[in-house]
């Protein structure tokens, strides 16, 4: 029976009212955020990422001074071993070169002339001429032209070398002391031989015959003048 009217009584009573939607204030949000306690945490978390920011920036420049380093020792190593190279070559090069031109010569003293033209006496050289004027007698006067040139060398007014050419020798003949006439003889032997010999042309028998009969002759000459 008690229980029957408590719950009429209940039932009786007007409805709880419904409580208001919680807002959030700013400014009750920015007044609990100023308490120290809340201030003293953003100052720690700024310090955390002040430290960190820096930790990093050293981070960064130890790095970059190592890679530097680095940097630097590779390229003076590639600098040393490319004038290591440099000189090992040059080295290489001087010795070569020594090789094929023979030990340097001291200083003062004279450097040797243009080798000397080996010649036989003038008697072998117009035997071979006669020998070759019925076949060969662009041969023929080669060797009247060696007979000529062994002549005027025993005698002291030619010095023929495998360098000067054959108007060469004759233009010496006057400082050597060679007269007039035989220098005027020579040059027309000579220029007559250079036309032929170096003619595409054969050389007629009878014209080489007579070259080395001259060439004889004037030989004979400078054996029987006073040396």
């Amino acid at each position: 029976m008690k229980s029957g009217l408590l719950l009429l009584w209940l039932m009786a009573q007007p409805p709880a009212p419904e409580p208001p939607p919680r807002t959030t204030d700013p400014a009750l949000l920015q007044e609990i955020l100023s308490r120290p306690e809340f201030a003293q945490a953003r100052e720690r978390q700024g310090d955390v990422f002040q430290r960190l920011m820096r930790e990093l920036t050293a981070l960064l420049e130890r790095l970059l001074q190592t890679q530097e380093a680095q940097s630097f020792a590779t390229g003076t190593r590639t600098l040393v071993l490319a004038l290591g190279f440099a000189v090992v070559l040059f080295a290489v090069l001087r010795l070569r070169h020594w090789r094929r031109g023979g030990p340097v010569r001291r200083g003062g003293d004279a450097e040797p002339g243009p080798a000397a033209l080996e010649l036989d006496s003038p008697g072998e050289h117009l035997a071979r001429a006669r020998a070759a004027l019925g076949a060969r007698p662009r041969e023929a006067i080669r060797e009247g032209l060696l007979a000529l040139l062994s002549s005027l060398e025993a005698k002291r007014l030619a010095r023929p070398d495998r360098v000067k050419t054959n108007r060469e020798l004759v233009g010496e003949l006057p400082g050597r002391g060679a007269s007039a006439q035989l220098t005027g003889e020579v040059e027309r032997l000579v220029r007559w031989y250079d036309r032929a010999f170096y003619s595409l042309e054969p050389v007629p028998p009878e014209d080489a015959a007579r070259f080395v009969d001259e060439v004889e002759r004037l030989h004979q000459g400078l054996a029987g003048a006073v040396a």
